[in-house]
């Protein structure tokens, strides 16, 4: 089965992010001329409205995120195939909340989707090998439960990346990490944990990838169905842990974006 280099495609797209510019900027984000050209100058963070204020922010999401995923995809692996937006094959009910998704788990009514998965091609028509999820910032817990369970119950091998716009110290407000539970890791220690009877299939793993965009950091690591008895460990849940450059051990890697000198 063909592998899907996922790290070396979000090392790159991170070094795309960091080089962007922004709809309106100032002396410090002065359009680059030099960036060279296969890196595409042409995406730039769009502006939003926010707050009765009307007070003008940048507008950083998930879509520049996949975007420049589908781009980078196309140039690494061009001997595969991609659907945006795809059907599951399993069939799902969510709900509005955390609680929900939990009580809903066994009532499979309709099919979901899942943000991009890769392909092969065989002799009887194109066959599924990847299901990639991606999302920004601290989202909350149901957000990211919805796509660790498809992930999990997808029979493929799965992809979650996450793009933090920075990751704070890892005290009771932080961002990776914190004491009152609510960061990306603890997020998704307890999606693993709620829904690790899940799992479909025993050779599958999911890979998961955090980068810090104006750190220029990225976190990756491997999740397979022997891990599920280890997640404590995996997420830092009992020992903690600081902001991306703090991460060390426990299986995780700690990347730059392949900034070009």
């Amino acid at each position: 089965m063909k592998e899907v280099d996922v790290i070396k495609i979000c090392k790159k797209v991170l070094e795309r992010l960091s080089i962007m510019t922004y709809e309106k900027f100032d002396d410090k984000r002065i359009v680059n001329k030099n960036i060279s050209l296969d890196l595409n100058r042409q995406l730039i963070f769009p502006l939003k409205i926010q707050g009765k204020e009307l007070n003008q922010v940048d507008r950083i999401s998930e879509q520049e995120l996949r975007q420049l995923f589908i781009e980078e995809f196309k140039i690494t692996h061009p001997d595969l195939f991609y659907s945006i937006e795809t059907p599951t094959q399993e069939k799902y009910k969510f709900g509005k909340s955390y609680e929900e998704i939990k009580q809903n788990r066994d009532k499979h009514i309709r099919s979901a989707s899942i943000d991009m998965c890769v392909f092969d091609s065989g002799d009887n028509g194109f066959n599924r090998l990847l299901n990639i999820e991606f999302k920004h910032k601290n989202t909350k817990d149901k957000n990211i439960a919805k796509d660790v369970l498809k992930l999990m119950r997808e029979k493929q091998n799965g992809a979650f990346i996450l793009l933090l716009n920075n990751t704070q110290k890892g005290d009771a407000r932080g961002t990776l990490w914190n004491e009152i539970n609510t960061g990306v890791l603890n997020k998704l220690y307890k999606s693993f944990n709620d829904f690790g009877s899940y799992w479909n299939g025993d050779d599958k793993n999911i890979q998961l990838v955090i980068l810090s965009l104006r750190q220029k950091k990225l976190i990756h690591r491997k999740i397979k169905k022997t891990d599920l008895v280890n997640l404590k460990d995996i997420f830092f849940i009992e020992s903690g842990c600081g902001n991306i450059m703090d991460i060390n051990g426990n299986g995780w890697t700690i990347e730059n974006g392949e900034l070009k000198k």
